[in-house]
């Protein structure tokens, strides 16, 4: 590298002039500044900038991570709910429906093998519905696994299909 360094030298710079050196290096030493300025300390001081903007964005997301991290955690932990057979689970939806006034917009409620209830609520308000099946899923661990859900003429209200079923299939 040193041979090929001194052959550049002796072929370019020592073949010039005296003068032609001078002004050279005077161009450079005039270049050098600018040369400094934007290629090494403009970008970097662009770059701290968006560094500086995008640290409490990141400082948020990781605190949602943690968040999340925790959650992950304490579900792992949480004991399997025991899982109910259909007539058990049929019970249930029956006494929870009723709790909740929806007793009499059950229109059929049938079981399905080994753990599931079908049911069919003919005109339901649609609030109403999504609150039952909140309660259900946070009380009981039961859950919708299927739903076909029709819009009446009434505002607001529906008619629902549903398979439900135990949360300990999961």
């Amino acid at each position: 590298m040193k041979a090929k360094w001194m052959e550049f030298k002796k072929k370019y710079w020592d073949a010039r002039s005296l003068r032609e050196r001078n002004v050279l290096r005077v161009i450079a030493g005039a270049a050098a500044p600018f040369v400094v300025y934007f290629l090494l300390w403009q970008p970097a001081h662009t770059s701290v900038q968006k560094l500086r903007n995008s640290i409490p964005l990141l400082a948020k997301e990781v605190e949602g991570m943690k968040f999340q991290a925790d959650e992950v955690e304490r579900l792992r932990h949480r004991p399997k709910p025991a899982l109910m057979d259909a007539a058990s689970l049929k019970s249930a939806i029956e006494d929870s429906a009723a709790r909740n006034n929806l007793g009499e917009a059950i229109s059929s409620l049938t079981l399905q093998d080994p753990n599931a209830v079908r049911i069919t609520l003919v005109s339901v308000s649609f609030e109403q519905w999504l609150s039952w099946l909140r309660s259900l899923q946070q009380e009981q661990q039961i859950r919708a696994e299927s739903a076909s859900v029709a819009m009446l003429s009434q505002p607001g209200m529906v008619k629902i299909s549903a398979t439900l079923v135990n949360g300990g299939s999961q």
